[in-house]
């Protein structure tokens, strides 16, 4: 619905009130003039009336009835008036009959002593009688006046004075005129100011209109202009109080909430806040990226709709309904993988302590931390064994030698080489847990000492090194360099990398067979790769090959003589070089194992 506006209501208010003040005015002014002319006419006619009564009185006496009548119409064009001699109580005569008139002849006028006729029953009792009506003879308006005439104190006759009102109407009309275009003007110049006063009050209205809706808006560098008129002032000076306080509260409103987004989203936890009815009302970038959500469109919206997790849903409901805090450990699928995380749930307390208005669910991510607890367990459980396998052998040994087995000459040496074998294969895993413990603490080391080094001597000399053992199983090395690869790397940790490869291929391989050790760069990086025609690993064995003491086929990896732990040795120092491995395997057909360098 349109709504009407300020200026209009005050306008029209004003005008109505001066229309109405106008026509009041008017309507007393006219009714005054209308009632003095007619009070004056009243006077007039009973003056005329009472000076024409001294002629009549005794003439009436004297004269004939026809000497009466024309001494009447004398008088009557001598004033200007109409008069009229009606009998009242005179012998011979009816009461009301017309004696005279100077208007009309007497004889056919009806008799006056009728009810219609009050100026003539109000002259019966005694007092001067007025009255206004048309006139039956003249058929005109006309005003009359009737006064007593007595002889010796009783009233003998009415003598009737009358003058017709088209005079007095035509005067009183143009006054009227004349006070009709003066209430005009008035009306006219009232309405002007009028117009011009609403005007004004409606514009600063206006202008603190507009400034109201700008600070609406949010803008408070504007100031309202402030008026004159106290009441506007006070309005002005109001508001621009108010966008004041406004501007500074917003802006330490805008500070804190700064701070709190900067605070939340510098958390590595993930943080989710609800309401009393489980909808969102915060989520920081951490638990957007545990939950996998959009944290903007997540707002609003019930924790349902954008965690299909009937865990964390649970966790939520229990925070809500307890009092106390809550704890627990969810798993959560996000893309192909499982996170673990670990949520504790508080109650979001109102201001001042008021009503609990929802609950702040803290997420930490510690998928890594059960990865490397479960790694752990795994280290401990085959560093156990493994070094569990030759010290039995050892020890069981010995107690047959110590039993008599020494007697026997061919059996101890058998035993005591037995002895030395899983001695050499204790020291081996000592040694190999030993570099691995030296390359995690160089690689947290700045003092890591890296040199420009041509990888293609590096790996040279990694074949040199694993020579004999090809050569023992008739296995053709062959060497795939373009030229020369400058890289700055540690050639020792390098070639061992690089030795250990080449020793698994080599292992792994049948009889007559080929390796292939290449090199090749790219834009971002320079590869080295070891390819064999071994038996091959399966797909399901590929993500755990470079963990410690990981074996695919054990027993046949402790018939070779390997300790477990040269992939996890290789991995090591690839990331000590800020790089990383790789692995590709087909069942039947051989395995690839690649060392990724980053070009400097």
């Amino acid at each position: 619905m349109r709504r009407p506006r300020l200026f209009w209501r005050l306008y029209a208010t004003y005008l109505v009130i001066v229309l109405l003040c106008t026509a009041a005015v008017g309507f007393y002014a006219v009714r005054s003039v209308r009632d003095f002319y007619y009070d004056q006419t009243e006077r007039d006619l009973q003056a005329r009336a009472a000076l024409v009564r001294d002629q009549l009185t005794s003439a009436m006496t004297a004269d004939t009835p026809q000497q009466l009548e024309t001494l009447v119409r004398q008088l009557g064009r001598a004033s200007g008036t109409r008069i009229t001699l009606i009998a009242v109580d005179r012998p011979g005569v009816v009461r009301g009959q017309v004696l005279a008139d100077s208007e009309a002849d007497p004889a056919t006028m009806e008799n006056h002593n009728t009810p219609d006729r009050p100026e003539f029953q109000t002259a019966l009792l005694g007092r001067p009688g007025k009255a206004i009506r048309p006139s039956r003879t003249l058929k005109e308006n006309m005003m009359y006046v009737a006064v007593p005439v007595t002889e010796n104190g009783r009233i003998t006759t009415v003598l009737r004075t009358a003058l017709p009102l088209n005079r007095v109407n035509d005067a009183l009309a143009k006054l009227y005129g004349s006070i009709g275009v003066s209430a005009l003007i008035v009306a006219i110049i009232a309405a002007i100011i009028g117009y011009s006063v609403s005007r004004r009050i409606s514009d600063q209205m206006r202008d603190i209109k507009v400034g109201a809706k700008r600070l609406a808006a949010g803008d408070f560098t504007q100031k309202l202009y402030v008026p004159r008129v106290e009441e506007f002032a006070s309005v002005a000076e109001s508001i621009n109080q108010m966008a004041e306080d406004l501007d500074e509260k917003l802006r330490r409103l805008t500070q804190e909430r700064n701070e709190r987004e900067a605070v939340l989203a510098s958390m590595v936890e993930g943080v989710l806040a609800v309401d009393a009815e489980e909808r969102v009302i915060a989520v920081n970038a951490a638990a957007a990226r545990l939950l996998d959500t959009d944290p903007v469109a997540a707002e609003g919206k019930s924790i349902q709709e954008i965690v299909r997790n009937p865990d964390l849903q649970h966790v939520v409901a229990q925070t809500l309904d307890g009092h106390r805090p809550i704890e627990a450990d969810i798993v959560m699928r996000v893309g192909a993988e499982d996170r673990n995380l670990q949520a504790n749930g508080t109650l979001l307390h109102g201001d001042d302590g008021g009503p609990d208005v929802g609950a702040v669910v803290v997420l930490n991510d510690v998928t890594r931390l059960k990865r490397l607890e479960a790694v752990r367990r795994d280290f401990v459980a085959n560093v156990s064994h493994e070094l569990k396998t030759p010290v039995t052998s050892i020890k069981g040994f010995a107690e047959t030698l110590e039993d008599g087995a020494l007697e026997d000459p061919e059996a101890s040496r058998r035993f005591v080489r037995i002895i030395a074998g899983q001695a050499d294969r204790l020291n081996s895993i000592i040694e190999d847990l030993l570099a691995l413990s030296t390359l995690e603490q160089s690689g947290d080391s700045p003092l890591l000492q890296l040199e420009e080094a041509d990888l293609c001597d590096v790996v040279a000399v990694a074949l040199e090194v694993c020579g004999p053992k090809a050569e023992a199983k008739r296995i053709v090395l062959n060497e795939g360099c373009p030229g020369t690869l400058l890289a700055r790397v540690s050639p020792p940790l390098l070639e061992q990398a690089v030795v250990n490869l080449i020793d698994n291929a080599v292992k792994y391989s049948a009889e007559g067979s080929t390796v292939e050790v290449d090199l090749a760069q790219t834009d971002d990086e320079i590869v080295v790769s070891v390819t064999d025609q071994g038996q091959g690993v399966a797909r399901e064995h590929l993500p755990r090959l470079f963990e410690r003491f990981y074996r695919v086929d054990k027993a046949r990896s402790r018939d070779l003589g390997g300790t477990g732990l040269g992939l996890a040795i290789v991995k090591h120092i690839a990331q000590i070089h800020g790089g990383r491995v790789s692995v590709d395997s087909v069942v039947g057909r051989g395995s690839t194992f690649r060392i990724h360098l980053p070009r400097t």
